[in-house]
């Protein structure tokens, strides 16, 4: 499975940022390596919104797709359609999701997302996606 983080950044930030994705993500994977820098941290604090699992489970549910189930784990949270499983838990303010392929939370995540969070970066762990999930209007 494929993992990734999502992070809800200010709105200042984001229309800063919109076009300078790769300046974000170079940020964003820098404050993942040194957590405890001081100034990679409080830079972090700045840009960014606090994401708790119990607000996106609350939200995601009230938005549940047709035929789409979404249990919950102790810290985890399960959304499931069809063949398609994606797991969620929130760390540090952030947001992780596993899922086989990008594809499947496109299609299931990303809109939910965008109806509540309108200001989402998603970056792989390991993968080198990264990107806005919905565009700034």
């Amino acid at each position: 499975m494929m993992e990734y983080a999502i992070y809800w950044i200010k709105e200042d930030v984001a229309r800063s940022y919109f076009h300078k994705s790769d300046i974000l993500h170079r940020f964003l994977k820098e404050y993942e390596a040194n957590p405890t820098r001081k100034d990679l941290r409080d830079q972090y604090i700045y840009i960014t919104h606090h994401i708790s699992l119990q607000a996106i489970a609350a939200q995601l549910n009230s938005q549940a797709l047709n035929q789409m189930s979404i249990q919950t784990d102790g810290h985890m949270l399960y959304l499931t359609k069809n063949d398609i499983m994606i797991r969620l838990h929130a760390e540090n303010g952030r947001l992780h999701f596993q899922c086989n392929e990008l594809q499947d939370a496109a299609m299931l995540l990303f809109p939910m997302l965008r109806n509540c969070y309108p200001f989402v970066f998603v970056q792989g762990k390991k993968a080198p996606n990264y990107g806005w999930v919905s565009p700034i209007t």
